[in-house]
């Protein structure tokens, strides 16, 4: 289990640099970086929780605020990329001030990053330090010491079985549960990638249509704020063209999604993970 243990212990290592260097007005790059790290290590931590679930659930609780605040921003930075790919097809002030909207946002979302970090940084830390133990601890014997209740056992694998299985199970997609669905996605893909025999086509699959879902997301988000913050008739053909796109996203994501599920969620390819 030599490479799980060092996948484990970059992500680790990123989360925590992440934190140690983050400004307090961070650039886009910075806190996607932030968000994907805190994903990355709350996905071993549940990978790892049946080894050691109270090492496991104190990290996780120390580092949950640090990834929401850091979504808030993120949420901001990509719904200001997607309203700015509209300008050759709106007139007049609408996209101005559904740009001001947002950035505005952004702002004060920055501000909850940066106090979440402050408060938080040092418990984060120090649990990333000791969590580093248990991973070795883990995923740092010989395959066939590695026992859980006098089983062989593989944490890594068998969460990847058990999410795989979730996804398999999981309800006729529509708008009301892809979102939930894209983030067990990611998990997934997060803890394929800690594992070093995960079937790579798989785990590239899973990314395709983690990133499908999100891009319907973010449309979706943004024509929720169109509606809520525009004027109907002033800004109605802004508004229209945010809602078509997310009807166009949401049909890509659909079809995407409900690929993945009839190609690798059936139940003779869960059972080879």
């Amino acid at each position: 289990m030599a490479g799980e243990l060092e996948h484990v212990r970059k992500a680790l290592r990123e989360l925590d640099k992440s934190l140690k260097s983050l400004p307090g007005d961070p650039p886009p790059k910075d806190v996607h970086k932030l968000r994907t790290a805190t994903r990355r290590v709350e996905a071993i931590a549940g990978a790892l929780a049946a080894s050691d679930g109270k090492k496991s659930r104190r990290l996780l609780k120390s580092i949950a605020p640090v990834r929401k605040a850091a979504g808030g921003v993120r949420d901001m930075d990509v719904l200001t990329a997607n309203a700015r790919k509209l300008r050759r097809y709106v007139a007049g002030d609408s996209l101005a001030r559904l740009l001001d909207i947002l950035e505005s946002a952004r702002r004060q979302n920055a501000a909850e990053l940066d106090h979440a970090i402050v408060r938080r940084r040092k418990s984060a830390q120090q649990n990333l330090k000791q969590y580093t133990r248990v991973a070795k601890e883990v995923l740092g014997k010989p395959d066939s010491a590695a026992t859980f209740n006098g089983r062989p056992h593989d944490d890594l694998q068998a969460a990847a079985a058990r999410l795989a299985r979730e996804l398999g199970a999981w309800l006729p997609l529509e708008e009301s549960n892809i979102h939930e669905f894209r983030l067990k996605v990611k998990e997934l893909r997060y803890t394929l990638q800690l594992y070093a025999e995960a079937d790579s086509a798989f785990v590239d699959a899973l990314g395709e249509v983690q990133r499908r879902i999100g891009d319907w997301h973010d449309w979706h988000e943004l024509s929720e704020i169109a509606h809520e913050m525009l004027h109907p008739e002033q800004d109605r053909t802004l508004v229209a063209r945010i809602d078509q796109t997310a009807k166009r996203r949401f049909d890509r994501a659909l079809s995407s999604a409900n690929a993945l599920r009839g190609k690798y969620l059936t139940a003779p390819f869960v059972q080879g993970i």
